[in-house]
């Protein structure tokens, strides 16, 4: 018997500048915050043998609304059932002091949990625009059905945004926390799918233990760990920053150390079938959007039509059937 544990909701609208998630850090690295969720589903969904999950970096929600609307009408996609959220703010003047996360929750009448990853700090001017004051920013996983069992894992190899010069001047991308993975069941009738919401460290500077490749490896194989002991379906899924990945696919993916420590660990790339141009989901030409799973079949699986979703974020989002 599989316990379970369906997530206490929390209602209440919460006021964004009182009400934060993060109440210290035990290094700039760390943090010390709850999670926070809410059930906005108008009636329980139907039971059914195949779902579809879908991976979107949100960009912050800076065109929250232009997104929502792609959601609403012919986006190209079957809708899904579960949304894996990266890029998510919470109160950050950028994006217009909203709860993004919240936001598509109740747009999409769907039940949601959100964990934090960075506490953003003040600045004039960085990446997404200004930011007048602190908020916060994170992953999510809005689901149509029950989500229980659920935790954040703040991965212990992780990049420090921790810059002095930046925090000083208010510029770049100062911050505190680091790499967060989301994880929940999702209760689909009697049986359960347990989802993962990562966000792998990005950028490829440094060397050997310190590069971008080294910090991604250790944060996939830590998501491993944590599932290694499951006997049900796993899915993975999220904005995993491994550039290199669809051209070295094509020839020898096995250059690519995040992607290659989940297929060792039996999981299978919900994309493989595709051409690497038909993957591809950043304007750099690269598949950072990824989906994959053990214990599961991908029945069907693409990726947002640019046409719909290319000026709404600077990811596009990347979906799969899941036959359970």
């Amino acid at each position: 018997m599989i316990s379970w544990q369906e997530f206490l909701w929390q209602q209440e609208e919460p006021d964004l500048m009182r009400d934060r998630l993060c109440i210290g850090s035990s290094s700039p690295t760390h943090l010390d915050c709850r999670i926070e969720g809410a059930d906005f589903r108008r009636q329980p969904a139907t039971a059914k043998d195949e779902i579809v999950v879908c991976a979107y970096n949100v960009e912050r929600g800076l065109r929250l609304d232009d997104q929502l609307r792609a959601f609403g009408g012919d986006d190209g996609m079957p809708p899904p059932d579960v949304l894996l959220i990266n890029e998510a703010d919470r109160g950050c003047t950028r994006s217009g002091d909203r709860n993004v996360a919240r936001e598509y929750a109740r747009a999409l009448g769907m039940c949601y949990v959100y964990g934090v990853e960075f506490i953003e700090l003040p600045r004039w001017w960085g990446p997404g625009g200004s930011v007048r004051g602190r908020c916060e920013h994170g992953n999510a996983i809005v689901s149509r059905f029950p989500l229980g069992n659920v935790r954040l894992i703040r991965h212990r190899r992780t990049r420090s945004w921790q810059s002095t010069v930046q925090r000083i001047l208010h510029v770049g991308e100062p911050r505190l926390g680091g790499r967060v993975a989301l994880a929940a069941d999702v209760r689909i009738g009697e049986r359960m799918l347990r989802v993962y919401s990562v966000h792998f460290e990005s950028g490829d500077r440094g060397r050997g233990s310190s590069s971008g490749d080294a910090y991604r490896e250790a944060q996939a194989r830590e998501v491993i760990e944590d599932a290694s002991d499951l006997q049900r379906g796993v899915v993975i899924g999220g904005d995993m920053n491994v550039s290199r990945y669809p051209r070295l696919r094509e020839d020898d993916a096995s250059g690519e150390p995040t992607t290659s420590a989940l297929a060792g660990a039996g999981y299978e790339d919900a994309h493989e079938a595709l051409a690497g141009s038909e993957r591809v989901t950043t304007s750099s030409g690269a598949a950072m959007d990824l989906i994959f799973g053990r214990g599961v079949r991908f029945a069907e699986a693409g990726v947002g039509p640019s046409g719909v979703w290319g000026g709404v974020s600077d990811h596009l989002p990347a979906w799969a059937r899941v036959s359970l």
